[in-house]
């Protein structure tokens, strides 16, 4: 368990340095695509022309704007740390690296959809929706990915050779022989 959580907190310094630190040119190309890549197809949810570049248009007045906050890398980056630091195969791993980018990516637009209602409906919504069931949802599908990481992972077969010896009795028939001192 120890070995888990350092391993964890520090693959969470180091893929937050590369991958969401301002300072780092990895970070800056990665999320400038992701974000990108979520008000693209984010737009493909919403009613044509309520969504430019990464605004989405409540009123004339009013618009979310999806930042690089919530492009879903904040989730992903908490997700690949747990199943770096969990012990299982290479190949698993990235397996569920993909598959995992994949279900975030997809749940993030629909929690962006999903904020956008709500915030249709009444613009003070947007902190409920926001802060408390958007986000709820990224939580509750990173733990969902997590757990079933963890069960479809294949142990290591600890294979250990034990030879049991077995005292033979010998009952036999033959008289017994005293050896007298």
């Amino acid at each position: 368990m120890k070995k888990f959580l350092l391993t964890y907190w520090l693959g969470i310094a180091l893929l937050f340095a590369i991958f969401y630190w301002e300072l780092s040119p990895i970070s800056t190309i990665i999320n400038t695509i992701q974000t990108d890549l979520t008000a693209y197809l984010t737009s493909f949810t919403l009613p044509l022309g309520m969504i430019e570049e990464h605004k989405i248009f409540i009123t004339s007045h009013y618009a979310l704007v999806i930042e690089k906050a919530c492009n879903g890398m904040i989730p992903y980056l908490f997700f690949l740390a747990s199943i770096i630091a969990f012990p299982s195969s290479i190949v698993h791993k990235i397996k569920w690296a993909i598959i995992g980018y994949f279900i975030i990516t997809a749940i993030n637009i629909f929690r962006i959809w999903f904020v956008t209602q709500f915030v249709l409906e009444e613009k003070q919504n947007f902190s409920l929706a926001h802060d408390y069931l958007g986000n709820g949802i990224l939580i509750l599908t990173g733990l969902v990915l997590f757990t079933s990481f963890v069960k479809t992972r294949v142990k290591d077969k600890i294979v250990t050779s034990q030879t049991i010896s077995k005292t033979k009795l010998n009952f036999s028939k033959q008289p017994m022989t005293h050896n007298s001192i």
